[in-house]
């Protein structure tokens, strides 16, 4: 729903664009806003980041690694594979998220 709810807002602001004509305050107002929002999924990347580096040095594991053997059920459900599995799979929606919208630019 989110996605198609992104896709209406996008044909109202083209459509505005081409009625109105473009505007340098708006781009410039979209631009920043879409610095800001680059600059924050960076900020949380780094902060998974630190917490997916602590579980990999106490299981001497990369995350990517842990996540198929966990996917497949051969690391079990200990509290610590679920809150890892959870953390890796938040950065790579992040991950995600940030490189859709640098693709928009």
């Amino acid at each position: 729903m989110a996605q198609t709810m992104s896709k209406i807002k996008i044909k109202k602001q083209e459509k505005f664009i081409r009625e109105f004509g473009d505007d340098e305050l708006i781009t410039s107002s979209i631009s920043k806003m879409m610095d800001y929002k680059l600059m924050k999924y960076e900020e949380e990347i780094k902060k998974l980041d630190k917490e997916l580096k602590q579980f990999e040095r106490s299981y001497k594991m990369e995350s990517s690694f842990f996540i198929k053997e966990f996917a497949s059920g051969r690391q079990g459900d200990e509290m610590d594979f679920v809150e890892w599995a959870s953390l890796y799979r938040m950065r790579q929606r992040l991950a995600e998220r940030k490189a859709k919208l640098e693709g928009m630019r």
